[in-house]
């Protein structure tokens, strides 16, 4: 079984085009639907030969080609690095983790603070609360940086997280400016978000609703959760969930319509 190179979906009989060869799907077989080179105007006067020998140094996804670098690690298993380093140094610099963290109050009086937005994001509240954003990060990051490719995963993940930070702030302006925040939660929605926009074939099954569906429907259903509670001081950031949810599903359908997510 082959995968379409457009768009990642499994096909028992795909099809080869005849201008790049390239395999696709059914509904990517035409050349305007899958961006063929053949469509370019001085395309057509090379030789069969020719193109099948540039298709290799046009047509591969960016995903594959080899990094350097940070990069060479994926951006996802570094920023699950960066959060379990620290984990363990606010263990062992409490006052260090204070600095940290998101707090709504420190930034009204002084804006020196706001960078507090993005640092918030890469610490946690406790063991559990690491481990549970690690483990979803590990699963639903991973995916999302191998369909669209590690540049664009980290700016998914950097602006849904720092998009939650604002809208926790937002929503703790208006309610108790005095509760800090702090952890990955809405740049996971985000990221969560995206991959439900261009890949809702995704099938998922939640560790306390052992059901299994579709994560549009996890994502609704999270949603619906987050703006029930919204109200209720629980100790979680239902805003800040809400806000970077926003940031990633618009992000996914951007990304959808300029048709940059085909990566396998």
């Amino acid at each position: 079984m082959r995968r379409c190179e457009y768009c990642g979906r499994e096909e028992w009989m795909p099809y080869t085009c005849s201008y790049c060869g390239g395999t696709f799907c059914s509904e990517h077989r035409l050349p305007e639907s899958h961006d063929c080179p053949g469509l370019k105007e001085d395309y057509w006067n090379v030789p069969v030969k020719v193109k099948k020998k540039r298709r290799f140094s046009i047509s591969i996804p960016r995903a594959s080609i080899p990094r350097t670098g940070i990069a060479a690690y994926g951006y996802n298993n570094l920023i699950i690095g960066i959060c379990t380093i620290a984990f363990f140094l606010s263990i062992i610099f409490p006052d260090f983790r204070w600095l940290m963290i998101l707090h709504p109050d420190w930034i009204a009086s002084n804006p020196l603070f706001l960078w507090q937005l993005v640092t918030n994001i890469f610490f946690h509240g406790g063991f559990e609360h690491y481990l549970f954003n690690m483990l979803v990060l590990l699963f639903f990051g991973g995916e999302l940086e191998r369909r669209v490719g590690s540049s664009t995963y980290l700016r998914v993940f950097l602006l849904s997280g720092v998009a939650g930070s604002l809208g926790y702030l937002a929503f703790a302006y208006a309610t108790n400016p005095g509760i800090a925040a702090l952890g990955a939660s809405g740049a996971i929605y985000g990221v969560m978000g995206c991959l439900a926009i261009i890949a809702p074939e995704i099938r998922v099954m939640l560790l306390f609703l052992p059901i299994p569906m579709g994560i549009r429907q996890m994502i609704l259903l999270f949603a619906a959760i987050d703006l029930l509670l919204l109200p209720v001081p629980d100790r979680i950031a239902h805003s800040a969930h809400l806000a970077g949810l926003f940031v990633g599903l618009y992000y996914g359908k951007k990304l959808r319509i300029l048709g940059r997510w085909r990566m396998w």
